[in-house]
């Protein structure tokens, strides 16, 4: 691991929420009585996804002025999983956030999301536009939908995958290495970046006995999902200034599909792009990090 990152982790204060449901972890930097800007990670990542941003903003000056709080979801990281028998539909992560914030008195966040945290920055920040100011979407765009006369299929199929998953057990792995591996090999990253992922997202049963700490229900099939149209309803809502950063090897295809289908919605709308794959933040921390300070210097003129 790179000094810089070292630095970032020795830094870091762990933060955690009690909801109503159970407790969400994460990690912050600077100044404790900052203003807040939200980190909010990908689908089985970890809040250790956001340590080569936090290596920026420890370095820059919004360190004195606000604190960056990188969450892990329900489910991810040291989080909580979701209590048995409850599964993860996508709009109680948003619910989620409104509740850290109200529980908070955060009244204006700013927020940095990847992937599946950016479909709910995205969300969020039409359901509230009040009290989003700021939002930088890293690699995902709108949400993925259904249309409508899907909707008898996917219900169907949400409720095989999760019979299928009762029972499951999740992998296990005989050393850390061999779980660097597995999540190097389910990515498009290098292997520094899987170990940063893994270091916080797995968990030390036995000597010789590894497992990743997400939680298996994290893997089924959503049971409803919006419709096109709900998702412009919500995008067109959006007030804040948003950029997308896109990787030059990142999902250029699906997030193309979603920019033809919404991006007229939301005719604020930047589009940056970096050199990295999909997990472009952990890449090229660098220059998402100069795309998010001079769409938070926007927000704030």
């Amino acid at each position: 691991m790179t000094q810089i990152y070292q630095q970032a982790r020795q830094h870091a204060e762990p933060v955690s929420f009690q909801l109503d449901w159970g407790v969400i972890a994460g990690l912050q930097w600077g100044n404790p009585q900052g203003k807040p800007i939200l980190a909010l990670h990908g689908w089985l990542d970890n809040a250790h996804s956001f340590l080569p941003i936090a290596a920026q903003f420890i370095d820059s000056e919004l360190a004195s002025t606000h604190r960056l709080i990188a969450l892990d979801w329900p489910g991810h990281g040291l989080s909580d999983h979701r209590p048995a028998g409850n599964h993860y539909p996508f709009l109680d992560y948003v619910y989620d956030m409104v509740q850290i914030c109200e529980q908070q008195n955060w009244s204006k966040v700013a927020v940095i999301a990847h992937s599946m945290g950016a479909f709910v920055g995205n969300l969020w920040a039409g359901i509230e536009p009040q009290r989003v100011q700021a939002l930088l979407a890293i690699e995902a765009f709108g949400l993925l939908t259904s249309p409508e006369t899907a909707i008898l299929e996917d219900i169907r199929q949400g409720f095989r995958s999760r019979l299928k998953q009762q029972g499951k057990r999740r992998p296990h792995y005989p050393d850390f290495a061999a779980a660097v591996q597995a999540r190097k090999q389910a990515g498009d990253f290098d292997e520094q970046v899987a170990e940063l992922l893994v270091e916080r997202g797995v968990e030390q049963l036995a000597a010789d006995d590894f497992r990743f700490r997400a939680d298996g229900q994290l893997r089924v099939k959503s049971v409803l999902r919006l419709t096109p149209l709900q998702i412009r309803t919500i995008l067109a809502a959006i007030e804040c200034p948003i950029t997308l950063v896109l990787g030059r090897n990142g999902h250029r295809e699906r997030i193309e599909l979603a920019l033809n289908e919404w991006q007229d919605a939301v005719p604020q709308l930047q589009i940056a792009e970096a050199e990295g794959g999909h997990h472009v933040h952990m890449e090229a921390a660098d220059a998402v990090w100069s795309e998010f300070t001079a769409i938070l210097a926007s927000a704030n003129g």
